[in-house]
């Protein structure tokens, strides 16, 4: 069966330095991300598809349209996927500014690239579970859903121990906490143990 493109996530960056985005782009797609640069905030508006998931990379000093005024205009769109700010010229007032209207984070040029990569990674898992609608009132019931043994498994395996580990811990077999935890996850309607996390009460 064919995955559908529109729901592979896209890393979109908008950035005025070309290099900078031909940079990002090659070690982006090394990571196995699938990536769409844009030059300024009017290219990205005429040509992106807001449909599609993922998260936005965005310099904050644009000509013409800053990184935050773009920041507005996709939040009067209805532009739901998370927004990273990247800039040379972070201080505090300007972090006051971005998360106020919402920004997921922001990343101070030359960023680390492990830093990016997770940042973008959360990035990516968050947009993933908002589409998904899932509220913890959902969760709680889907919980409720679980054997006893599929809980224990999910608790240990949010306490960071490996499927050897949670196997040697219930005294079972490695491929018997294989069974539960992939039995759990379908119940609860998640694919990895990061979007268990995420799913928390606010």
């Amino acid at each position: 069966m064919k995955t559908n493109k529109r729901e592979k996530p896209i890393i979109r960056i908008i950035d005025d330095d070309l290099d900078l985005l031909e940079g990002l782009t090659y070690m982006l797609e090394e990571e196995g991300w699938r990536v769409k640069t844009y030059p300024n905030a009017d290219s990205f508006l005429t040509l992106d598809d807001p449909d599609c998931p993922g998260c936005l990379i965005l310099d904050y000093l644009m000509p013409h349209t800053n990184g935050v005024e773009l920041q507005k205009q996709l939040k009067n769109r209805g532009f739901t996927q998370p927004v990273i700010f990247l800039t040379a010229h972070a201080d505090l007032d300007m972090a006051i500014s971005v998360f106020t209207k919402g920004a997921f984070h922001l990343l101070k040029k030359p960023v680390e690239p492990l830093t990016l990569l997770q940042t973008i990674k959360e990035a990516v898992l968050k947009d993933k579970i908002s589409r998904k609608n899932f509220n913890y009132s959902d969760l709680s019931t889907r919980l409720n859903l679980l054997s006893n043994r599929e809980q224990q498994v999910i608790r240990l395996a949010r306490d960071g121990l490996m499927n050897s580990q949670i196997a040697e811990r219930l005294n079972l077999s490695e491929r018997t906490i294989e069974s539960h935890r992939f039995n759990a996850y379908k119940k609860l309607g998640i694919t990895t143990i990061e979007e268990l996390e995420l799913l928390k009460p606010k």
